[in-house]
């Protein structure tokens, strides 16, 4: 195996403010494109759409429940812990969820095109906080969960391109000593509390809003 230096040495907590500060950029950016220039569920078709479509139509709040915990937890998490075992040149590939979720999470806003609710029915007041209450603590679990999980790499990447002649990942380190700092599983940890209790309000808004 490759001599493999950890690049990740700020600290988890600077990681996700730096990630979250990003995603945040992205995120009202592309909230006023959509708001100004698209047309309103223009993003319905979107794949991040029809999963919220497929869970707001579990008929019981248990079974919304778990759906949503299930897509949240293990789907999302999962997909941002299996993307950091890959890193390109000092970047792990986790870092990308924050980013297209910035961009895809502020079209969908901008265009009203939520699966289980219509924007135009709140006020300013309401709907800034229906959003941080739900989306807003899904989206700061994510960050947590891809800064705690930053530097689990075990394939290293010289270029983001397939036929640049330089993509053939080079394998750093055994699975085996992938390990978690007490900081970052004490983050992961909050991720996971922060999801669950996002989900919980997920689905009890979509039982009596």
């Amino acid at each position: 195996m490759a001599n493999f230096q950890q690049p990740q040495t700020d600290g988890v907590g600077k990681r996700a403010m730096i990630l979250y500060g990003l995603h945040t950029v992205l995120n009202n950016g592309s909230y006023l494109f959509g708001f100004y220039l698209l047309p309103q569920g223009f993003m319905r078709g979107s794949p991040q759409v029809a999963v919220g479509e497929a869970v707001a139509e579990a008929s019981a709040f248990w079974s919304q429940l778990v759906l949503t915990v299930l897509f949240n937890l293990v789907l999302m998490s999962g997909l941002a812990v299996i993307l950091n075992l890959n890193r390109v040149k000092t970047l792990p590939a986790g870092y990308l969820i924050p980013i297209v979720l910035g961009i895809t999470g502020g079209l969908i806003s901008g265009t009203n095109s939520f699966a289980a609710s219509d924007l135009t029915r709140y006020n300013a007041w309401e709907g800034m906080a229906l959003g941080l209450s739900i989306g807003g603590l899904e989206m700061l679990a994510y960050v947590l969960v891809v800064a705690a999980t930053a530097n689990l790499t075990v394939y290293q990447y010289r270029s983001w391109w397939r036929w640049s002649g330089e993509w053939k990942p080079t394998r750093v380190r055994s699975f085996r000593d992938l390990r978690l700092t007490r900081s970052e599983a004490l983050t992961l940890a909050g991720a996971v509390l922060l999801l669950l209790a996002a989900a919980y309000k997920e689905t009890a808004f979509s039982f009596t809003g």
